[in-house]
């Protein structure tokens, strides 16, 4: 996989967005790589990442988000700016998040990968202990079930904050279907085809 970065006056974001448990960090990962092995190069930026490296104790509230999200952005913008391409991978719960990034970044795609709640809590709850989110889905419907608490546990988006889905994102895809590297690959070719890679 080469190691530079493919610098232009031409860079271009292309946010995947979804539920957590949707799959669309593997998706990301899967299309990162993809371009790659054609030439095109780009930089990944997870919201993880960002919000490990401004908040010492994640609390998930609302403002908390807001000032990530706005970090997330401005960090996009900054390197398509700078002629870098730029996968974003972040859930961005409010189609507002997003649509910031649409008005400062002119090459930019909203790729928003879909799959029923019910199976992003199957696929989150087995994640490896220590992840970020994990359990959060199955402790977030215990406290709301049974009025459990949890210290270390926000508002969880799908449960009790809405996901706010854009029907009219420039890449729409169903990852309840077929396999991800199929849904991968045609992702990759929308992406082509939209931003005239």
């Amino acid at each position: 996989m080469p190691s530079y970065f493919l610098a232009s006056p031409k860079g271009w974001a292309a946010w995947f967005t979804g539920l957590p448990g949707s799959g669309k960090s593997k998706i990301s990962k899967l299309v990162y790589d993809m371009l790659a092995d054609e030439g095109i190069t780009c930089i990944r930026i997870e919201l993880d990442a960002i919000r490990k490296k401004y908040v010492n104790k994640p609390e998930y509230t609302d403002s908390e988000r807001d000032f990530i999200y706005k970090k997330l952005v401005d960090l996009a913008t900054e390197n398509v700016q700078n002629g870098i391409n730029v996968i974003i991978d972040a859930t961005a719960h409010k189609r507002l998040y997003r649509d910031n990034a649409r008005k400062k970044i002119k090459r930019f795609a909203e790729v928003m990968i879909k799959c029923p709640l019910s199976v992003c809590i199957e696929r989150e709850s087995k994640r490896k202990k220590g992840h970020i989110v994990s359990q959060m889905y199955l402790r977030a419907l215990e406290r709301k079930q049974k009025g459990s608490k949890f210290e270390d546990l926000g508002k969880v988006i799908g449960v009790d904050i809405p996901y706010e889905e854009n029907p009219l994102a420039e890449i729409i895809i169903d990852n309840s279907k077929n396999i991800a590297q199929k849904n991968a690959l045609t992702v990759k070719n929308a992406l082509l085809k939209y931003l005239k890679l």
